[in-house]
């Protein structure tokens, strides 16, 4: 693993930080825009950079406290222009300053309050970055990044920030009173460089989300098969580090959206929110690299590797094996629209859940994106079931939970090849559940203490190997708080190897 620098909190930022410069080189081209590339070879694992936001703000529709991030519909009493909790008492104070400063009359006021003008707030944050000698310099920096204005332009997301984000600021006298010119291209550019570059980040309540803009980590291009692991902690610190070895020279990608997406999901997310079309080898492959992860099953077709796919290159959905056998983008739409709805409908009830994955099993692909989501939602609630002491579940509960996480685990070798925290988490969970069953089934005399060494020493190659996936993420995040757990499991894990090895010694040499 790489060495760490010694030194408080800043002086470790710094240092890592420093190594954006000695291992990352910044290009330019039509295709891309801005990215990096390696400047030297870099291990797995390597951190490439470590950084705080530039802002952290709430996600579009959200309005939330300027100090603590929870959700809030009140203001701050001086400014009357920031959400302030009624927990917290001041913010910024020269954000404060600057905003009462301000003549604005109480209807102004009023407007730029709405409850439907949200977008007003990562705004404000953004201009008032400028407003102050200290932060102008990121202020600069930020109006660099990204923001595809001219293609924005015109389109649903223009109109909707230009009614709730522009407008109130301009008619409720805000814009006029900064001291650099502010008008719609200027809002406008701010909210794309927002939409385009800052990352989802964890919000205070479960579940939450919020959004963080990063200086340079916005610069790393999108590929749906990255060479890159980005990791945000509890304080919001956002972590970039090698998922494979990497040559000297290739470009950094990071991947902006889900990978177990299927790729007219993917490209499509990525159209409408970052405005651009992925061309990276998965996009271009209508197996997506033998997964099928988009694939239907031919009903015409007998054998069992009659599977239609949509051909890239024309957006046609053709049998692999008979280009006559097709479907049309219609049935494809609305087929997998119905799917979403019955799979939200059945959520939490597991035979429902089971009863609609053998229903799709008919129509898609084992590994189609729906039907990795539902074998995650199965497997996640026999994970409750297994975890609840006031049950007692059978052998079959087990078998269940492993073969569905050996399911998954296959597509995600395939699709998040290298270290990945959805690959460590899924193995995880898999070698847990194989230890639990090997227990229970010595416990209950159908296996020998032979069985379960053997079996619990497979378990600890799986948990070795999720450990050293999980060992790169920060320990202040959800991840980094398993590892320790999983530590301590793995320990146990060992003590029991070792106390079977010398029994079985003991019988050997009885």
């Amino acid at each position: 693993m790489p060495k760490v620098a010694k030194g408080n909190g800043k002086q470790r930022m710094a240092a890592v930080t420093d190594d954006f410069a000695r291992k990352c080189e910044i290009k330019h081209n039509d295709m891309l825009g801005r990215f990096v590339v390696a400047l030297c070879n870099l291990r797995a694992g390597e951190t490439l950079l470590l950084e705080n936001p530039i802002v952290v703000l709430p996600q579009m529709g959200d309005r939330r406290c300027t100090k603590c991030f929870n959700l809030t519909e009140s203001f701050c009493r001086k400014c009357r222009l920031l959400a302030l909790c009624e927990d917290c008492s001041d913010h910024d104070e020269r954000d404060c300053k600057r905003l009462a400063e301000m003549n604005l009359s109480d209807d102004q006021v009023e407007l730029l309050q709405k409850k439907e003008h949200t977008e007003i707030q990562p705004v404000l944050k953004c201009l008032l970055l400028r407003e102050h000698e200290e932060t102008l310099p990121l202020y600069e920096e930020m109006s660099q990044m990204e923001s595809q204005l001219m293609t924005r332009r015109g389109t649903d997301i223009w109109k909707n920030y230009q009614e709730h984000a522009f407008t109130p600021l301009n008619s409720g006298g805000v814009l006029a009173q900064l001291r650099g010119a502010a008008d719609e291209d200027l809002v406008q550019g701010l909210l794309g460089i927002l939409d385009i570059n800052a990352y989802e980040i964890r919000a205070p309540e479960v579940g939450g989300a919020m959004r963080g803009l990063y200086r340079r980590a916005g610069l790393f291009a999108h590929s749906c098969m990255p060479n890159l692991v980005i990791s945000i902690d509890d304080e919001r610190r956002i972590k970039v580090y090698a998922n494979r070895f990497i040559a000297a020279g290739e470009i950094l990608y990071n991947c902006y959206t889900n990978v177990l997406l299927g790729t007219e999901e993917r490209r499509q997310i990525l159209k409408e929110g970052k405005c651009f079309d992925c061309s990276c080898p998965r996009c271009q492959d209508p197996t997506e690299l033998g997964t099928h992860m988009s694939s239907f099953i031919c009903s015409h077709c007998s054998c069992a590797d009659g599977y239609i796919v949509r051909q890239p290159d024309t957006g046609i959905w053709q049998c692999l094996l008979n280009p006559e056998h097709t479907l049309k983008q219609e049935f494809v739409s609305n087929m997998l629209e119905r799917a979403k709805e019955e799979i939200f409908h059945a959520r939490d009830d597991i035979y429902r859940q089971e009863l609609l994955l053998a229903k799709l099993s008919r129509l898609l692909h084992r590994n189609h994106f729906l039907m990795l989501d539902l074998k995650q939602n199965i497997a996640s609630i026999l994970r409750q079931i297994l975890q609840n002491i006031g049950t007692r579940p059978n052998k079959k509960v087990y078998e269940r939970k492993i073969r569905l996480c050996q399911e998954i685990l296959l597509v995600l070798k395939v699709v998040t090849p290298g270290i990945s925290r959805l690959k460590a988490i899924a193995l995880y969970e898999l070698a847990n559940t194989q230890a639990e069953l090997a227990r229970k089934m010595y416990t209950e005399m159908e296996h020998s203490a032979n069985d379960l060494l053997a079996e619990l020493e497979r378990v600890e190659v799986m948990l070795r190997e999720s450990l050293r996936m999980l060992l790169f993420e920060p320990l202040a995040t959800p991840e980094g708080q398993l590892t320790r757990s999983m530590l301590r499991e793995l320990k146990e894990l060992q003590d029991d190897i070792k106390n079977l090895r010398e029994s079985d010694d003991d019988v050997v040499n009885q």
